[in-house]
């Protein structure tokens, strides 16, 4: 397994590394191919559809209605299989439980960061409210990245925990994806010269995922998309 480290400054003097490496990139690549394949043969299907008024089946489609159907769908299907295939790789392994001590630590110690929530379960009733939280975390370079946490919180701390609301978080130097919620930041600046508007835009996570593309990955998806498009089109 090849595992490649990438430095994100988390403060001026401070370096918190981040794990991309994958298992299986060759399953990545194929899987990357497959997506390719699927968007290009729709786009064929789109183009003899403006160009021709059919989707361009074999003759032998048109004696079933049922095989006409499968041949101008399946594109579609493996398109949005590969997607979802890519995206759940792209999600944490697990949900990290972080304990009361542990938290109390990285708050000290920890580097600085803000979190849009993406997910938030109901905290549970309690002087010490637990929930699980899904975090799309940002660094202050714009390194963005997803971690799953539980987290044990006070009742006040814990309502403010919602989906799609933006948080002061700290995260531990030695294991970034373990996030806990800043609560000494100053919650009237704690995001200074970052326009939280825009800081977890789709623009910017589409930007940053395709840099973090393989190469092997961005040749299978632009050749198998030609190649999906000739099929259908041609």
């Amino acid at each position: 397994m090849r595992t490649i480290y990438r430095s994100v400054m988390a403060h001026e003097g401070t370096l918190v590394p981040i794990a991309e490496g994958r298992a299986t990139p060759l399953g990545r690549t194929a899987l990357w191919w497959c997506l390719g394949l699927g968007v290009g043969m729709v786009g064929g299907e789109l183009v003899n559809l403006a160009r021709l008024g059919t989707v361009g089946l074999p003759d032998a489609a048109h004696a079933s209605p049922l095989v006409a159907a499968t041949l101008t769908l399946w594109p579609w299907g493996l398109a949005v299989a590969a997607g979802a295939l890519l995206m759940a790789g792209m999600r944490p392994a697990s949900r990290i439980g972080i304990d009361r001590r542990t938290a109390a630590l990285i708050r000290r110690t920890g580097a600085p960061a803000i979190a849009k929530v993406m997910r938030a379960s109901e905290p549970t009733p309690g002087p010490r409210a637990g929930l699980d939280a899904t975090l799309l975390i940002r660094t202050p370079t714009g390194y963005m990245f997803s971690t799953d946490v539980h987290w044990t919180l006070d009742p006040v701390d814990a309502g403010s925990v919602r989906k799609r609301s933006v948080l002061p978080v700290r995260l531990d130097q030695s294991a970034p994806r373990r996030a806990v919620l800043d609560t000494q930041a100053d919650s009237r600046a704690f995001a200074p010269g970052i326009d939280l508007d825009t800081a977890f835009s789709a623009r910017r996570r589409l930007r940053q995922m395709a840099d973090r593309t393989r190469w092997s990955s961005r040749i299978a998806v632009l050749v198998s998309g030609a190649a999906g498009l000739l099929l259908v089109a041609v």
